[in-house]
């Protein structure tokens, strides 16, 4: 069965005279040699770079590369070292997922955030480790960051499907990716790694300080849509932009999906409800 699976592509060379290529893969930390098609090869838009391959093995046992997504990304080798030494091998392709993401910013009034995130380590460091939550949704190691990401890749996606601009597209990834940052300012101020329950939207806006402060100069405008996706919702507060809703709708999408995943993890397929408190959650397997 294949396998679609992120890495970096170290390596892709054409062989003169075979209809193949050979690749030299950096997965799990591990180096993978594979061989391709010239197709694939010719067809990849790099050489070396970030990637999502679809890996499968022939008769003999060798890994063999059936395609090859480049991700068009401003990381480098070292820089995607630097991250996966933060991460466990099993939650590496968040990594990928995240410079992906990245990617995906274009506006100039934006990158702030982009650079921010990528230059402050011990926040990238405690933002990629931390729990989303301490007995809910995502609480586990990394927890945090894989949140950030479902959230941020489906309120992105969604806001696409529903022709919004793109300027509000990217506001809504932005939004996603950080809505929860706030979760590791005690962390970083008491220098522990437990989650300790707080005002998180309000602690967003202090560790965002220095972006925010930057994007306010350059545009106001999208400064106050962006305060409205970070920041809490009292009781009766009404939405000014239909895009707080898709950012909302992609948080809970992605908090519940984890809580029941989680409810049914140790549990048999047969298993189709189970009771939480006085509560019955319900899935088909």
């Amino acid at each position: 069965m294949n396998n679609y699976i992120y890495g970096w592509l170290k390596n892709l060379h054409i062989n003169g005279t075979l209809p193949t290529a050979n690749c030299e893969l950096l997965i799990s930390k591990q180096i993978i040699y594979a061989i391709t098609s010239a197709d694939i090869a010719r067809k990849c838009q790099i050489v070396s770079g970030l990637a999502q391959f679809q890996l499968t093995h022939d008769i003999m046992g060798n890994h063999v590369v059936c395609d090859i997504e480049p991700i068009l990304s401003q990381c480098n080798e070292q820089q995607y070292l630097n991250l996966t030494s933060m991460i466990n091998n099993t939650n590496e392709h968040l990594i990928a997922r995240f410079f992906k993401l990245l990617s995906f910013v274009t506006c100039s009034e934006l990158q702030p955030f982009i650079d921010f995130i990528l230059t402050k380590q011990s926040i990238l460091q405690k933002f990629i480790q931390a729990p989303a939550s301490l007995n809910h949704h995502h609480s586990y190691t990394h927890g945090l960051f894989e949140h950030s990401i479902e959230v941020a890749e489906i309120a992105f996606n969604n806001a696409k499907h529903l022709n919004h601009s793109s300027i509000e597209c990217q506001a809504a990834l932005v939004a996603g990716l950080f809505h929860d940052i706030g979760k590791i300012f005690v962390m970083l101020h008491q220098a522990n790694d437990r989650y300790i329950p707080g005002p998180h939207e309000g602690y967003n806006f202090a560790i965002l300080a220095e972006p925010l402060a930057k994007l306010g100069s350059r545009n106001r405008q999208l400064l106050e849509l962006l305060s409205s996706l970070l920041a809490a919702k009292p009781s009766g507060y009404q939405a000014r932009y239909a895009i707080e809703h898709i950012v909302q709708q992609a948080d809970r999408c992605s908090s519940e999906s984890a809580f029941i995943h989680a409810k049914f993890q140790k549990l048999p397929d047969y298993y189709h409800f189970c009771k939480v408190g006085d509560k019955v959650l319900k899935r088909m397997s």
